[in-house]
C-alpha cells in the first residue's frame, strides 16, 4: 500500500480556538487542582503559552487522560509521596519571590514503576518531566498526575 501523503500545516489561532474547551478542562482537572486561581494559572501555562502545535497537544492529551479517568472512575489524585518541583524564573526575579514552586507535583509511586527510588534512573525521569519551559514541565507533570492515578486504579502496586 502507498504511503498516505496529505498536506499539513501549523495549527491556526482560530483552529486552536475552536478545539481547546478550557472549562471543561478546568472541571476535569478539579481533583487534581482544586483551588480554581492555581488550577486557572496552570491551565494559563499549558494553554496561552508556547507555540500553537504544543498548547493544542497539551490539551489534547490531557483531555484523553481526563476521559481516561473518568471512564475508570478514578477521581482523585494517586495517593503517596509527591515531589514539588520549581518555577524556572527570569534571574531578576529570583530574589524576589521566596516560594517560587508549582500547584502540581510528581507523584513518585508512578516513577518508581519504572526505576528504583533514589537511582540514577529514578532521577533522571524526574528530571525530564519536569525540565524545560513551563507549558512543557507542566504539562508533562500533569499527565503523569493522571497516568498515576490511572495505574493505581487498574494496576495497584502491592
Amino acid at each position: 500500500m502507498p504511503p498516505h501523503h496529505h498536506k499539513h500545516g501549523h495549527p491556526s489561532s482560530s483552529a486552536l480556538a475552536s478545539l481547546v474547551d478550557v472549562t471543561a478542562l478546568s472541571q476535569a482537572l478539579t481533583p487534581w487542582l482544586p483551588d480554581a486561581e492555581q488550577r486557572a494559572f496552570v491551565l494559563r501555562c499549558v494553554l496561552d503559552e508556547g507555540p500553537a502545535h504544543h498548547r493544542g497537544a497539551n490539551y489534547v492529551l490531557l483531555r484523553l487522560l481526563t476521559t481516561l479517568c473518568d471512564a475508570l472512575g478514578v477521581t482523585a489524585p494517586a495517593s503517596g509521596p509527591q515531589r514539588a518541583f520549581p518555577m524556572r524564573l527570569p534571574p531578576h526575579l529570583e530574589d524576589e519571590v521566596e516560594d517560587a514552586a508549582w500547584p502540581v507535583s510528581v507523584p513518585l509511586a508512578a516513577v518508581e514503576r519504572l526505576a528504583r527510588p533514589g537511582s540514577k534512573q529514578f532521577e533522571a525521569a524526574v528530571d525530564c518531566v519536569t525540565d524545560g519551559p513551563p507549558q512543557h514541565a507542566v504539562a508533562n507533570v500533569l499527565m503523569v498526575q493522571l497516568l498515576a492515578a490511572a495505574l493505581e486504579k487498574v494496576a495497584p502496586r502491592t
